[in-house]
């Protein structure tokens, strides 16, 4: 009775199981596209593309969700395939595939506890850096990039206004639309205007919430999806004759 009854449930609850791992993988691929394709995030890549990579922070972060969404994706067909067509293989490769991933992560989220300050150190450096190189005569596509996001978020430089070099700022510390106009540090330090970086900073930490939630509750539903594909599969090995059925009074 106790076998008889566990396989079926196991089954279900797998198959309702990898259903959200599918859906949750195709919301994961088209947010990770529509965060990269947005037109307000367009000018915040190009702020934080650093001469150093060949992709910005911002377009990494959504090349990788993209790809852990399509990750996420093939586990939850590995998943179904297995536990509708009762498939050992399958089963088996969703068990190793889900384990890999979860040590994978847990080496990542301790890599990032470890040494997130140096990286926020090293991108406050080179951005400070690349903010002295700033053109006020020819805009190009990056001094379009940092007016827009200090206009749109109330900021100036990066810790500060004093950034930028000869302490001549952009008129957008100023939020003057005229690019020609006069815009000095005191009247941004006059003014409280916030560095930009504490801005974003901010931003991305609540947003980033939300997704350290969405993955606790995956890496929670993962560990539930392993111990159901194991009782499905050694349902299926007994049913083959690789173990013998247990005894029930």
């Amino acid at each position: 009775m106790g076998l008889a009854t566990c396989y079926p449930c196991s089954k279900y609850l797998l198959l309702v199981l990898n259903i959200i791992f599918w859906l949750s993988g195709a919301a994961l691929i088209v947010l990770g596209v529509l965060f990269a394709l947005r037109s307000e995030v367009q000018p915040v890549i190009h702020l934080f593309n650093l001469n150093s990579f060949p992709l910005s922070s911002f377009e990494i972060a959504a090349f990788c969700v993209i790809i852990f969404g399509i990750i996420i994706f093939f586990i939850g067909l590995f998943g179904l395939c297995g536990a509708l067509r009762d498939s050992r293989t399958c089963l088996i490769f969703y068990i190793v595939l889900i384990t890999t991933i979860l040590l994978a992560e847990l080496a990542l989220f301790t890599y990032l506890a470890i040494e997130h300050e140096q990286w926020h150190t090293l991108i406050k450096q080179r951005l400070t850096s690349q903010m002295k190189n700033y053109n006020h005569l020819q805009a190009s596509q990056y001094e379009r990039a940092v007016d827009y996001v200090q206009n749109k978020y109330h900021c100036c430089g990066i810790e500060s206004a004093h950034d930028y070099s000869n302490s001549r700022v952009p008129a957008s510390c100023c939020s003057l639309t005229d690019a020609t106009a006069s815009c000095t540090v005191e009247q941004v330090g006059a003014s409280g205007t916030p560095g930009c970086y504490r801005v974003l900073t901010e931003g991305t930490i609540y947003w980033g919430k939300f997704f350290v939630i969405f993955e606790l509750s995956l890496c929670i539903l993962a560990l539930l999806g392993i111990f159901l594909a194991i009782c499905v599969c050694q349902n299926a090995m007994i049913y083959e004759g690789y173990f013998p059925a247990p005894y029930h009074v």
